[in-house]
């Protein structure tokens, strides 16, 4: 009898260990919703009728830029709340966000993206946003066949060979080329001086300016700026002595707040046009509001705009998170992000990540509020810039500005 006993007490031991094991999920971390990883014989995500449609968030909600990253978290879910409070998706199936916190770090970009191309009902991913991020996950979405909607602007991602990863942000040569158009077109001066970081970032942005500017006729005077200068006094003299009629800032957040103050002290006041970051609070809060009036900024989104649309998102966004939740650009880009995802879903009639990926390659004049979505040959879906103009230290809708 005590020997029955013994191995009825193992054999109820084994049991428990077996079904520990099989509640393991592969989602689970920092995500909100956790799915099992089924599918049917096809392939096909979500076939149940009944079933949500889960789409997954890389966002960085840890680490450097973790303010950022709630602001992803918040976007999506406004939007999710809205689509299924609209009565869902295809007929009625609620949408689940499933989040994983990417940390504004490559190598982790690359773990979600293994979680989520390990879980066959993740239909879709928004994000990362980092371009780096994207550059490094990338092909690990590929090989899933996975559709994903990289945040990243490095002009490098057109180059990519991966029919599954789509950019929904104007990319920065894109951004740059309307910086020099609005200057061409609007501002009809002979010379402009551009002050950029001497990185990838605004070394390309300022070859583009400067070649579409020599090719309008102007002088052009770049003058450079190295990450940590403490003065750039030299430059903006010298962009004084040459008569510069014109001012171009694309720069890091640090050097943006040293170029305004700088300029201002030592009399450059010219019309100036400046990256999306001086649209960014954090930037704008470093400087005096006479630093930066009157400046211009090539961006995604303004949301002190006339557009009724602009207007209800942003009042909506407040009133779901509190009246000092402002709606800038990543919020405006995620949410319009995911209301992309959304109709694709729906014009493909299905939540299989094939047929989302030929629908989103399909898309033509689709409103988004950073501008009206077409996909191109390199999966671009954003093809011009809002400029803003900063008026007591606000950042309000000037125009709209196309590359093309």
């Amino acid at each position: 009898m005590k020997k029955l006993i013994a191995l009825l007490l193992v054999l109820v031991m084994v049991a428990g260990l077996v079904a520990c094991a099989g509640s393991n999920d592969e989602t689970k971390g920092n995500d909100t919703t956790n799915t099992e990883n089924t599918a049917d014989s096809n392939g096909d995500s979500n076939t149940d009728s009944g079933e949500p449609i889960y789409i997954g968030l890389s966002a960085k909600i840890t680490g450097a830029d973790a303010a950022n990253g709630d602001r992803m978290v918040k976007a999506a879910q406004m939007a999710v709340d809205e689509v299924n409070a609209a009565g869902g998706l295809l007929g009625g199936r609620k949408v689940e966000l499933v989040i994983q916190d990417d940390a504004t770090d490559n190598a982790i970009a690359v773990n979600v993206a293994n979680i989520f191309a390990g879980n066959d009902k993740i239909s879709a991913v928004v994000g990362p946003w980092n371009s780096g991020m994207i550059l490094a996950a990338e092909s690990v979405y590929k090989d899933a066949k996975i559709p994903f909607f990289g945040l990243g602007t490095n002009p490098q991602l057109l180059e990519l060979d991966n029919e599954y990863c789509f950019l929904v942000r104007a990319n920065d040569n894109l951004m740059a080329s309307c910086a020099a158009k609005l200057i061409i077109d609007e501002f009809k001066v002979k010379s402009v001086g551009i002050m950029y970081t001497n990185n990838e970032f605004g070394t390309g942005a300022m070859e583009v300016i400067e070649a579409a500017c020599k090719d309008a006729g102007m002088a052009v005077y770049p003058e450079a700026i190295n990450i940590g200068d403490t003065d750039v006094t030299g430059q903006i003299l010298d962009l004084k002595s040459k008569g510069a009629e014109c001012m171009v800032v694309w720069a890091s957040d640090a050097e943006y707040v040293l170029t305004a103050r700088q300029a201002y002290e030592l009399g450059l006041q010219v019309p100036t046009v400046a990256s999306p970051a001086i649209t960014m609070d954090q930037v704008r809060d470093l400087c005096e509001p006479d630093w930066v009036e009157g400046w211009y900024s090539v961006t995604d989104f303004v949301g002190n705009s006339d557009d009724p649309e602009v207007t209800a998102f942003c009042d909506k966004y407040a009133s779901d998170y509190g009246e000092g939740q402002k709606a800038e650009l990543y919020v405006a880009d995620v949410y319009s992000t995911f209301k992309l995802v959304f109709d694709a879903i729906e014009r493909a009639g299905s939540a299989d990540r094939q047929a989302i990926r030929d629908a989103v390659a399909e898309t033509k004049d689709f409103p988004m509020l950073q501008g009206v979505a077409t996909c191109d040959e390199n999966n671009l879906l954003i093809h011009s810039a809002t400029v803003a103009v900063i008026k007591d230290n606000v950042p309000v809708m000037y125009t709209t500005v196309s590359a093309e």
